[in-house]
């Protein structure tokens, strides 16, 4: 890619997606934070309800999308309330069944968008081409294409999530469908999310509704909309009961789900609202808390009220990624291995290191994950991945420029004794791990399928996980990011994270991750804590760990670990077993309140 054309991305990246802090015109792509004291305002997240219902099976009370305005169309001047893309309590089964192929129309020039925060460019207005096969299944409407689809637009990719099918009384013989979406950057991490409904016969369709109304991503909000024509071209899908039977599976491995208002039911005493505090509602996505094997679930709340389908709402991964892929990556090579590989060279794995003007002779790839290379411009909190130059590296494309400008940074410290944060230092490795698996099973082989392969599927994460941001290689197949670039939702994390701090990284029985690596990680070997960031902060394997001294608050020493992501995303993992984790876009870091509160559902101390 040509320089104009990298210097173009960047200024996107920048702008759209992580911004740039006010005043302060360098980018602020992917990094974390580790602040831990309460905030001076104490934001508490509203406790979600059930959307109003808004038919029912027997009775027809619909005023908004109504078969009328989804078959001879209207005008709206923005998005609608969610409870009309929501399957009601009490809905009929459907008379038909979805098979074929749902194409829209006219994507270019239907499109609406109302920019709230930010810039946008007038491509950013209209939807990628929509052109996908379905499967219905008890209920449900499945897609075919599952992940990260790539779309031929200059902006927007596609992630598609199954929906639901059920009839209405005024619905004129029809079904009705709904089913969630998310928009992801081209080449980028953040990610819109969305809805779209229409009305179905076995032959035909009517037009679609579709709008986009919550986003993970800080300095840019944007409401998008429209309605658009659209026809369904039914016929056999290939492989379609292996489909049905391959989503009833992936709704089976999901865990047990409960509000979060529950969680004060099963646990008296516990101040449900200690959940979310400090964290704006309106940026917040989606929080929980996981205990004893149940995930207690707030947010989804969008512009335009709650989420029809809070499980399965995309939620921009960021840093976690570090933690999720990179790190997990490293300790399964270690395991399957032994666990030299952490202690492998960069530069015998990565040759482009030579163009460097830095020292990789001696770094291996545990300094790289714990971002210590000894490579770095300056040793300041976060002055590096906040940098200029951090910019050029995000705008880089393809990998051939990518790797390049990974490596433009001088040496400046002996590698493993000085943490400076740089997620160009994480590609780096990402590409070292990928080059070191190619040797040991076949240069088919690819670094994030291995995890795929070797923990996501056998964890039961959902195909949505299975596909990750790559450069622009191959139209965007390229290497795995590793820095950034996964879209959870809340199931992923609840899985990820009961894997790592309950089963001690093991999958029925088996252990999958290195043992000694995950305790590093994990601050359970006081011989390793990993690289100091402050007096009360470490970095380990890609996990930040604070650590609060035995005082008035707590009766023993104990350290907090943490994935975080650079928009306010925290995966916090207590030393009691239970997991607290929340996404959102105002770059708010908070878990103390949360902490504490866990400490009456489980002794944080023996």
């Amino acid at each position: 890619m040509k320089i104009k054309n990298a210097i173009i991305i960047f200024f996107l990246l920048t702008m759209v997606i992580s911004g740039c802090l006010p005043g302060n015109s360098v980018s602020t792509f992917p990094t974390a934070n580790t602040q831990a004291p309460l905030p001076t305002t104490q934001h508490t997240q509203p406790i979600p309800t059930l959307p109003p219902t808004t038919s029912s099976s027997t009775e027809s009370t619909r005023t908004l999308l109504t078969a009328e305005m989804l078959m001879n169309g209207f005008v709206s001047d923005g998005p609608l309330d969610e409870s009309a893309l929501t399957m009601p309590g009490g809905a009929a089964v459907t008379s038909h069944t979805f098979e074929g192929r749902l194409e829209l129309l006219g994507e270019e020039k239907n499109g609406n968008i109302k920019i709230l925060r930010g810039e946008l460019e007038p491509e950013f207005s209209w939807l990628p081409e929509f052109d996908f096969e379905f499967v219905q299944s008890d209920g449900y409407l499945i897609p075919v294409e599952r992940g990260l689809i790539i779309a031929d637009h200059p902006q927007w990719n596609y992630i598609l999530e199954p929906g639901r099918v059920w009839q209405e009384a005024g619905d004129g013989g029809y079904s009705r469908a709904s089913l969630p979406f998310a928009l992801t950057v081209k080449g980028s991490n953040a990610a819109f999310n969305g809805t779209l409904t229409f009305l179905f016969n076995d032959q035909q369709v009517s037009k679609i509704w579709y709008q986009v109304t919550q986003e993970t991503t800080s300095y840019t909000r944007a409401n998008l909309w429209g309605q658009l024509d659209a026809v369904y071209h039914p016929g056999k899908v290939a492989g379609v009961q292996q489909i049905r039977e391959d989503f009833a599976a992936e709704l089976a491995a999901r865990l047990p789900v409960k509000p979060i208002a529950a969680l004060a039911e099963d646990y008296p005493g516990v101040d449900i609202s200690a959940f979310g505090r400090g964290v704006t509602p309106e940026h917040m996505t989606w929080y929980g808390v996981v205990v004893n094997g149940v995930n207690y679930l707030g947010g989804c709340q969008t512009r335009f009220g709650l989420y029809p389908y809070c499980e399965s709402m995309r939620a921009t991964s960021y840093s976690t990624a570090k933690s999720a892929f990179t790190s997990v990556a490293l300790m399964l090579l270690a395991q399957k291995y032994g666990v030299e590989v952490a202690d492998l060279l960069i530069k015998d794995y990565v040759p482009e290191y030579v163009t460097s003007p830095g020292d990789w002779e001696t770094v291996t790839f545990n300094h790289a994950l714990d971002m210590s290379t000894g490579n770095y411009v300056s040793p300041g909190f976060m002055a590096d991945d906040n940098s200029e130059k951090m910019g050029v590296f995000f705008g880089a494309q393809p990998y051939a420029e990518r790797i390049q400008a990974a490596f433009d940074v001088p040496h400046a410290a002996e590698p493993g004794t000085r943490w400076v944060y740089r997620t160009s230092d994480t590609f780096i490795l990402t590409r070292a791990m990928h080059n070191y698996l190619q040797t040991r099973e076949g240069t088919d082989a690819d670094i994030y399928q291995f995890v795929v392969d070797e923990v996501y599927r056998p964890l039961g994460l959902g195909p949505g996980a299975f596909s990750t941001l790559r450069t622009a290689d191959n139209d965007w197949q390229g290497q795995a990011e590793g820095g950034y670039g996964q879209w959870w939702i809340p199931d992923d994390i609840a899985k990820l994270a009961t894997f790592l701090i309950v089963d001690g990284g093991r999958i029925n029985d088996e252990q999958i991750l290195h043992s000694g690596l995950l305790a590093a990680a994990l601050q359970q070997d006081p011989k390793d804590r990993g690289v100091k960031i402050n007096s009360q902060s470490m970095y380990n394997n890609a996990f930040w760990a604070n650590r609060y001294p035995k005082s008035g608050a707590f009766a023993c020493e104990i350290w907090t670990i943490e994935m975080q992501g650079v928009s306010g995303n925290v995966v916090a993992l207590f030393p009691n077993g239970i997991t607290y984790y929340y996404f959102s876009d105002n770059q708010e870091f908070i878990w103390d309140a949360a902490l504490r509160e866990t400490d009456k559902i489980k002794p944080l101390c023996p």
